[in-house]
Order: C-alpha cells, then sequence, then structure tokens
C-alpha cells in the first residue's frame, strides 16, 4: 500500500516537471534556435558568401534546422500550457513526426557534404578539387532532402495520435513501425553521419 502510494506520488511528480519541461525549457531551446539559425541565415546568405559552396550548404542546413525546431517545439510549447494538437489530431501528429524526422536526418547530411566539399577543395588533385562547385553542392543537397523526405514516408501510416500504451500519444502504432523508425534514424541520422564526418574531417586535415 505505501509502495502503491509512493509510485503514484512518483509519477505525479515527473508529469509535473514534464509539463513545467514543456513550458519553460521548450520556450527557452525555441528562442535561442530560432534566433541562432536566423542569424546564420542572414550571415550566410550575405553577397560575399553567394558562391561558396560550403557557405551554401550551411545556408541550407540552416534553413532546414529553423524548420526542425519549429515543427518539433511548437505543439510541445503548446502542450506546456493546453492539450498538446500532435497527441489527439491525426494529421497533425503525422506530419509533425514526418517533418521533424525528416529535418532531423537532412541536417547532419548536409554537415557531411560541407566536410565532404572541404575534402574536395583542399585535395591536391586538381579534377577534386574541380567539384567543389555551388552547382554540385545544390544538386546534392536535393538528393539528400528527397532521400530524406522518402526515408521517413512510413510516418504517415505508422504514427498517431491518441494512443495510451506507448511512451507518447502521438507515436508509432505498431512494434515494427518502431523498430523501423528507431534503426533507420539511429543508423541513418546519427551513426553513418558521424563516422563519414569523421572520416572526411581527418582526410581534410591530412590534405592540409
Amino acid at each position: 500500500m505505501v509502495k502503491s502510494s509512493y509510485n503514484e506520488s512518483l509519477i505525479e511528480l515527473l508529469h509535473t516537471i514534464t509539463i513545467q519541461l514543456d513550458r519553460y525549457a521548450a520556450n527557452f531551446i525555441f528562442l535561442f534556435g530560432v534566433v541562432g539559425n536566423v542569424l546564420n541565415i542572414f550571415v550566410l546568405s550575405q553577397r560575399t558568401f553567394r558562391s561558396n559552396s560550403c557557405a551554401w550548404i550551411f545556408l541550407a542546413s540552416s534553413f532546414v534546422n529553423l524548420i526542425s525546431i519549429v515543427s518539433g517545439l511548437i505543439t510541445v510549447m503548446i502542450g506546456g500550457w493546453t492539450t498538446n494538437p500532435a497527441n489527439t489530431i491525426g494529421w497533425i501528429c503525422k506530419l509533425r513526426a514526418h517533418i521533424v524526422f525528416s529535418t532531423r536526418t537532412i541536417a547532419p547530411w548536409l554537415i557531411v557534404l560541407a566536410t565532404i566539399d572541404r575534402w574536395l577543395l583542399s585535395s591536391i588533385n586538381a579534377i577534386r578539387r574541380r567539384k567543389s562547385t555551388l552547382k554540385n553542392a545544390q544538386r546534392w543537397t536535393a538528393v539528400i532532402i528527397i532521400l530524406s523526405m522518402l526515408l521517413y514516408a512510413q510516418m504517415f501510416y505508422c504514427y498517431e495520435a491518441n494512443l495510451t500504451d506507448t511512451p507518447l500519444q502521438c507515436y508509432d502504432k505498431t512494434a515494427v513501425c518502431r523498430y523501423l523508425t528507431d534503426l533507420s534514424f539511429g543508423g541513418i541520422a546519427v551513426v553513418a553521419p558521424l563516422m563519414l564526418m569523421i572520416l572526411f574531417g581527418l582526410l581534410t586535415i591530412i590534405n592540409v
């Protein structure tokens, strides 16, 4: 009886902490994230950087990060004061999941692209250096965006609102979907970009 009461109190405490974090921490992250990315966009869109392939990639990355922050935190911030619409409205849940996962995958791959661009530009091989162009950067940015959006197309099927036996109300509705989402995000959005950044970063250092 005492243990049950303790567990209930702990759950209530954790729930209260979560609500407070949604109310205030999300606002803090949103403010600084938006301001930081807007400043990046302002600086990198200057005429001086328009012909620089690496600057263009970082500009695209700033736009993507801005979209990720806005789409990911708006509903969380709303949920801190009232009902989170992503938890109760199916199409918002699905659309938010797709945008958040897609943008969080696009962003690190754009950094990989920038790392590869620096490696090409620092190469002693003239043929490789000529591949570091604005046109190539734009082309590969488009490829990354399209593939990332296709990668998480299953979100429109897998994610559902008003779920009860899941960590979140807006969540994968089946175990297969959960494994697919976790593996694709962990492998493609985290591990693979990290390894490639390290690899091409080291190759760039060797070139220099």
